[in-house]
């Protein structure tokens, strides 16, 4: 007994550590660079997109280490049953992308306010930097999110499932409004925002496989890209 509650207590510290981690160095991308003596804001542009990438790629690794027999175990095991997964779990990525669209369009009823700031940012970096949009948005956020908003909260709440989906989808949709919000109407965007969060959190629980949320991620965010491209286009 006292066994296990030394080991729930260890994984619930590592998960709290890697959320702590997670937010400290998002939060300073930008000021690392002082350390050095090198003012961000006064790179080149193309530097300033290396960089970026450069650090995201570095902070992902590091994630990816510290969860790393969760993160090989589920990849050799995604690996031999690719197929089945995605046609098994493919269908809980359609209804995530139906609710966020169907609630998006609720609020833009209601509001007058059509699209969250995030989005608008989002929009303008595929305009100005496609290639660097398409690294961050499809490639690297997708492992990075999911290692914390997942493993780090199932670690937290391991045994209570309602918990850890609620805390893990709330907390994704948080972070991707409240770092870019400029007014309060930005705050009801957090429910469109949650909703992938929930079922990529729900496919965890049910798979025990990070590379499921990893993948409908992966197509999730690739699917939006290519719609705002079209939306840019047109």
């Amino acid at each position: 007994m006292i066994k296990e509650e030394n080991y729930n207590l260890k994984n619930t510290l590592i998960g709290f550590g890697v959320i702590f981690l997670y937010l400290i160095l998002s939060s300073y991308v930008y000021d690392f660079l002082d350390l050095f003596g090198i003012n961000y804001n006064n790179l080149p542009i193309i530097l300033k997109k290396v960089y970026v990438v450069s650090y995201n790629i570095l902070l992902t690794s590091i994630i990816i280490y510290i969860y790393k027999e969760i993160f090989i175990t589920s990849f050799k095991n995604f690996k031999n049953n690719i197929y089945s997964y995605l046609k098994k779990y493919i269908i809980y990525w359609i209804l995530a992308l139906a609710l966020m669209l169907l609630s998006n369009f609720i609020i833009t009823m209601f509001t007058t306010s059509n699209t969250p700031t995030n989005q608008k940012i989002i929009i303008d970096q595929i305009k100005s930097a496609p290639i660097y949009t398409f690294i961050i948005a499809v490639i690297v956020s997708p492992i990075l999110e999911e290692l914390v908003y997942r493993i780090s909260f199932r670690k937290i709440f391991p045994k209570t499932n309602l918990l850890f989906i609620l805390f893990s989808g709330l907390f994704f949709g948080m972070m991707h409004v409240i770092g870019t919000l400029t007014n309060s109407t930005d705050l009801l965007f957090i429910i469109p925002y949650s909703i992938p969060g929930f079922i990529f959190a729900y496919t965890y629980y049910k798979s025990n496989n990070i590379c499921i949320p990893i993948s409908l991620h992966f197509i999730h965010n690739l699917v939006m890209m290519i719609f705002q491209i079209l939306i840019i286009l047109i």
